[in-house]
């Protein structure tokens, strides 16, 4: 496995009980197994701690996340599959965590975003679920995630156009809990994170089971077919296209 460094940062809960995680993919914060495997592991970890109430969850780079890098050969173990298999954790979080959106959540990436409780958004932030666009079908549990949001006519619209949402539409139509500023979004992040972690914990993480437990299931069932049908499109034109050939790993062992 290619070593890139750290590539999560945690703070331990202050006095107000939220924990934030950073990822540190750079400007683009592209998505990896390595990447997303840190992430789950640091949100359960936040989450066993008895002075955490909530998690942030943002990125240092110009995105929170923009989705998965088609440009650049992959370590053989950064497939599909291990993204799969590790996604579920997102959804299965003791605590209620944050999304801090800023620049673009731009296919994975808004896979990862909508694993979130909720999102705090900067106002130049957008969604972008393109997988259309590069021919291939949308993965990462949206089908759940996304339905459940929105509901299904609207998932479908944003889904079959590939189209970007800018802050003000995803506010309107509840894809994000809160939009600031820019030089704000850290703030209101974890100010709304504190307003969750400050409610009674028993009474919060019995709304949390009634309202998120049925999201687990659906998620995975959702991510069984998606996978598949991301599977047979592979070998499109389209998506070989849009791709310049589509997965391309390193040798064994390089």
């Amino acid at each position: 496995m290619v070593d890139d460094g750290a590539r999560i940062r945690t703070a331990r809960p202050g006095d107000d009980g939220v924990g934030v995680i950073a990822m540190l993919g750079g400007a683009e914060n592209y998505l990896t197994v390595f990447l997303l495997r840190e992430l789950a592991n640091a949100l359960h970890e936040l989450a066993a701690d008895p002075d955490c109430g909530a998690i942030v969850v943002r990125a240092e780079g110009k995105h929170f996340c923009a989705g998965r890098d088609w440009r650049t050969i992959r370590d053989p173990e950064d497939t599909a599959e291990a993204i799969y298999a590790c996604a579920p954790q997102l959804i299965d979080v003791a605590k209620p965590w944050v999304a801090e959106l800023t620049g673009g959540s731009i296919g994975v990436g808004l896979g990862v975003a909508m694993c979130a409780d909720h999102r705090v958004a900067a106002e130049t932030a957008y969604l972008w679920p393109k997988f259309v666009g590069i021919g291939i079908h949308h993965g990462f549990g949206l089908t759940a995630t996304l339905t459940e949001t929105v509901g299904r006519q609207r998932a479908t619209e944003l889904l079959s156009t590939g189209r970007k949402v800018s802050m003000l539409e995803a506010e309107r139509i509840g894809l994000v809990d809160r939009v600031a500023r820019l030089e704000d979004v850290s703030t209101a992040s974890v100010e709304f994170a504190a307003l969750l972690a400050a409610q009674p914990r028993e009474a919060l993480a019995a709304i949390r089971g009634t309202m998120r437990a049925p999201l687990l299931a659906s998620f995975e069932d959702a991510s069984r077919h998606e996978r598949a049908a991301q599977e047979r499109l592979y070998r499109s034109a389209d998506f070989q296209s849009a791709t310049d050939g589509g997965y391309r790993y390193t040798a064994t062992g390089d």
